[in-house]
């Protein structure tokens, strides 16, 4: 009962902020200055080193926590490997099997491989926008940002009913950096402030943490119905 409050919580908020960014691109007038190339250049600075601090994530995943809780993990790692061990930080049995990918011999999970894909895609498009001088017209930025939030939806969803093919899931996970990319560069370019486009890379945040609730809570759904015993993803719950 406490995860499902959780997952409300997170998709309660995770509404709010879309339909308020909506609102903010809506009710912007069309006269309304765009952004200079320093604040361009700001949002684009902001978002690629984001984008580089989760690629780190998507390469090994939880370094921070286990860096200021070393020896608490450790212990805990002893415990669980007796039980089973992990590949891509999966449990290696049949359950999540599809929740993993081989690339270049090494066994990825497969939301972080297309985590890392879309986020180097995320940071050429972030140097192009930099670099090329445009303007979004307000009909463009309607399209362009329900496209984000579309391909938000759909990653929700995903995560939710799961394929059995983890290329599938990859596929649809590296598409999430880029409507991040559309909804922050259309919040900013509509207002032309440059705090709402902070603020928009803000947001983003809660969005994706949302998606790694969902995940979350769909592995220890996988991990209490299946028929072996060691039960990774329940034992705190």
């Amino acid at each position: 009962m406490k995860l499902t409050k959780t997952l409300f919580i997170y998709l309660t908020f995770s509404i709010i902020a879309a339909l308020l960014l909506i609102f903010l691109v809506v009710t912007t007038p069309s006269h309304t200055s765009s952004l200079s190339t320093s604040e361009k250049g700001v949002i684009a600075s902001v978002l690629i080193l984001c984008c580089c601090f989760g690629i780190s994530f998507t390469l090994r995943p939880n370094w921070v926590r286990n860096y200021f809780n070393r020896s608490k993990k450790q212990g805990k790692n002893t415990s669980s490997q007796e039980k089973r061990s992990f590949q891509g930080h999966h449990p290696e049995c049949l359950t999540f099997q599809s929740h993993t990918i081989r690339w270049r011999q090494k066994i990825w999970c497969a939301g972080c491989f297309g985590l890392f894909i879309g986020l180097c895609g995320s940071i050429i498009l972030m140097i192009f926008y930099m670099i090329v001088d445009f303007q979004l017209t307000k009909i463009i930025a309607l399209l362009l940002l329900p496209s984000g939030f579309f391909i938000l939806a759909v990653v929700y969803i995903e995560i939710l009913h799961r394929s059995k093919h983890a290329t599938v899931h990859a596929l649809l996970n590296s598409f999430l950096p880029l409507s991040f990319f559309l909804i922050i560069i259309t919040v900013g370019e509509i207002t032309g402030d440059l705090v709402y486009g902070l603020f928009s890379i803000l947001l983003c945040f809660l969005w994706l943490d949302t998606r790694i609730q969902l995940s979350k809570s769909r592995h220890r759904i996988l991990c209490r119905n299946c028929v072996e015993s060691c039960k990774m993803f329940t034992e705190s719950s």
